[in-house]
């Protein structure tokens, strides 16, 4: 998946300062929440290793990497959101 496409979809950009983080340098990563449930990005240095992917925030084990499969997984939820 390519950055601009996480993009596109409306997730925002979340800034990491190396002396908040305790990094190195700065990073950043990308959220959308959508009612409870929120979407996470790797960060932009894994991503530049192993191309951007989502997951739901509190479950890591279940990781979209295909951009059609996450704007099909943003629908479901935004339609069945309280």
């Amino acid at each position: 998946m390519k950055e601009q496409e996480i993009k596109d979809l409306g997730f925002e950009m979340q800034h990491e300062t190396a002396e908040s983080s305790g990094a190195d340098k700065d990073w950043y990563y990308y959220t959308m929440d959508i009612g409870d449930i929120c979407l996470i990005t790797n960060d932009c240095e894994e991503a530049a290793e192993d191309g951007w992917e989502v997951s739901i925030f509190d479950a890591p084990s279940c990781v979209f990497k295909v951009t059609e499969d996450l704007e099909d997984l943003i629908k479901i939820i935004q339609n069945n959101s309280k």
